[in-house]
C-alpha cells in the first residue's frame, strides 16, 4: 500500500510533468518548431519514469534505515547516471544528425527533474524528522 506522503509525491510529481510537457508543447509549437524532435516523448518519458522511481527508492530506504539513506543514496543516482548514458549513447548512435538538439534537451529535462527531486526529497526529509540522518 501507497503512504500518505508518496501519494503526495506522485500527484506533485504528475502536476510537474503535466505543467512540463504543456510548456514544451507550447515552445516546440512556436519559438523552437525547427528544433523538435521525434524522441521526445521517449526522453521525457524516461527522464520522469527513473526520476520517479528513483524518489519512490529513496523515500522507502528512508524510511526503511535512515542510517543507510547516503549509501542508498549514491547508489541510485549511480545506477540513474548509467541508464541515462546507456541511453543517450543508443540515441546518438541512431541519430547523429540532432546530436546537438538531442543532448540539449536532455540536459533541460535532466535539470528540471533533477531540481524537482532534490526540492521534493529535503521536504520529505524535513517533514519526517525520524528518517533523516
Amino acid at each position: 500500500m501507497i503512504s500518505k506522503e508518496k501519494r503526495f509525491f506522485l500527484k506533485k510529481a504528475l502536476l510537474f510533468c503535466s505543467v512540463l510537457i504543456g510548456v514544451s508543447l507550447l515552445l516546440y509549437d512556436t519559438l523552437l518548431k525547427e528544433y523538435y524532435l521525434k524522441v521526445f516523448p521517449l526522453q521525457f518519458g524516461i527522464v520522469a519514469l527513473i526520476t520517479l522511481l528513483s524518489h519512490l527508492k529513496l523515500m522507502n530506504a528512508s524510511e526503511r534505515n535512515p542510517r543507510k539513506f547516503s549509501t542508498t543514496y549514491l547508489s541510485i543516482m549511480s545506477v540513474r547516471l548509467l541508464i541515462y548514458l546507456v541511453f543517450i549513447l543508443v540515441c546518438l548512435l541512431i541519430d547523429r544528425t540532432n546530436a546537438v538538439n538531442f543532448v540539449v534537451t536532455f540536459l533541460v529535462l535532466y535539470l528540471a527533474f533533477t531540481i524537482f527531486e532534490v526540492i521534493e526529497i529535503l521536504n520529505f526529509l524535513k517533514k519526517n524528522p525520524k528518517s533523516s540522518n
